[in-house]
């Protein structure tokens, strides 16, 4: 694909958008339709590359998936038949998450399991959450590197009890745990041993959790640092539907912040589970207005340009590059907090965040393993194409250095299309408004 040119901006925009569903809602959906085993409709599915390996896992696990046409957001899954023999070669591609979720579910799935996924997921760690499973009963055999995938899986070996995590990797790994807890024949107790990172993504898993019928009494914790899951059957509810995704809202109320323009997201509030709504309130603290009408959040720029914050983003990793893109162009030098799980993502994103911001005439200083600052520069004039590293979330971050600035590329566009395949159109709206 050729690279994707961003034009600048030539006046604010007003708009009010209804985004796709959240991949992080449609994952833990599908995760828990599996452990409960019964027919469920999931809507307004997230149409991204990440919720489309999930839902081929299940279909090679034996569930039948269909849609009413093939641009349809809802999802009808149908339990495997009792003659159905699952896949036993299962491939997660890059997609963290579900490779991830996918180890738990097979370890509590019937069957004889390989479970692999592309060359950089062969190297991003799983070893805590491998750990984990074999405490619980789990079979995993480590068929490279150790800790990482290629895994084999000896299915229905969990059995429950008690187990450790260290919470500075990843808070995927508990919520790993915490959906195929219930179906489990023993108490589960998970123990998390230092800081968690990425909090409120335990609290999407436990809320979709209890969409599928476990109940609050089953859940016994002591705030992030321990964890016990009582045996219940999930039940799949008639219909499950994704709400807005949070970190796709983040790149709209980023481009509004940055051009003194107005955005408001649907079906979002500061109320939400999701991390990434708070993004407003760092915008907010830049100098821009928090906006919420009703049945949406949204952000109102500032005439007179932003501010530098600082700002911690452990709870919000993934509107970490957003958020630095904006602060290369705000007034002073902005710091973020929280950034070490940047490292281990789909690329070294505080390296790549380094290298493309550069390019804009930004200045950007690593304070350790966990921190950088961000100071802006003179743009330096010409062509500046934006690499992507394969990761979406370049792609999409650093379209709002377009909209300020001349000549900006994109070079893989269609990167986008692990989590928000659409974007290119919505973005475009921005352009269109009157």
């Amino acid at each position: 694909m050729k690279p994707r040119a961003i034009g600048p901006l030539t006046k604010p925009f007003d708009v009010r958008l209804e985004l796709p569903g959240s991949k992080s809602y449609a994952n833990r959906a599908l995760m828990c339709a599996a452990l409960a085993g019964r027919a469920c409709r999931v809507g307004n599915i997230s149409p991204g590359d990440d919720t489309a390996l999930m839902l081929n896992l299940l279909s090679d696990l034996g569930w039948v998936v269909t849609r009413a046409n093939p641009f349809s957001t809802d999802v009808d899954l149908k339990p495997p038949g009792p003659r159905t023999r699952p896949g036993a070669k299962l491939f997660t591609g890059a997609a963290g998450t579900v490779s991830r979720f996918a180890a738990a579910l097979l370890c509590a799935t019937p069957g004889q399991f390989e479970l692999d996924g592309n060359a950089r997921m062969r190297q991003r760690p799983m070893a805590e959450l491998v750990a984990a499973l074999r405490d619980l009963g789990g079979g995993i055999v480590e068929l490279g590197q150790p800790g990482c995938l290629p895994l084999s899986i000896t299915g229905g070996s969990l059995k429950g009890g008690q187990c450790r995590l260290a919470g500075g990797v990843s808070s995927q790994f508990l919520s790993a745990l915490l959906m195929v807890a219930p179906s489990l024949a023993q108490p589960t107790t998970v123990a998390i041993e230092g800081e968690l990172v990425s909090k409120p993504y335990v609290e999407i898993t436990l809320e979709v959790l209890h969409a599928f019928g476990l109940p609050t009494a089953c859940v016994e914790r002591q705030g992030y640092s321990s964890f016990r899951v009582t045996p219940h059957r999930l039940l799949a509810p008639a219909e499950y539907r994704c709400p807005p995704d949070g970190t796709a809202a983040s790149y709209f109320w980023g481009a509004a912040a940055l051009t003194a323009s107005c955005c408001v997201i649907d079906g979002l509030s500061l109320q939400s589970p999701q991390g990434d709504v708070k993004f407003v309130r760092i915008l907010q603290s830049m100098g821009c207005r928090v906006l919420s009408p009703g049945g949406g959040l949204g952000i109102s720029g500032p005439p007179g340009g932003l501010q530098a914050t600082r700002a911690d983003v452990g709870d919000l990793p993934d509107c970490a590059q957003t958020l630095a893109v904006v602060a290369a162009f705000a007034n002073g030098t902005t710091r973020l907090d929280g950034i070490s799980t940047l490292r281990r993502k789909e690329t070294d994103r505080v390296a790549a965040l380094a290298t493309e911001l550069s390019k804009l005439g930004a200045k950007v200083i690593a304070l350790g393993e966990d921190s950088i600052e961000i100071t802006p520069g003179k743009v330096k004039p010409g062509s500046c194409t934006i690499e992507t590293y394969d990761d979406h979330r370049m792609a999409m971050s650093f379209a709002l250095a377009g909209l300020k600035v001349a000549g900006v590329q994109i070079a893989d566009p269609g990167v986008v299309s692990k989590s928000f395949p659409n974007f290119w159109e919505f973005w475009g709206r921005l352009y269109a408004t009157p």
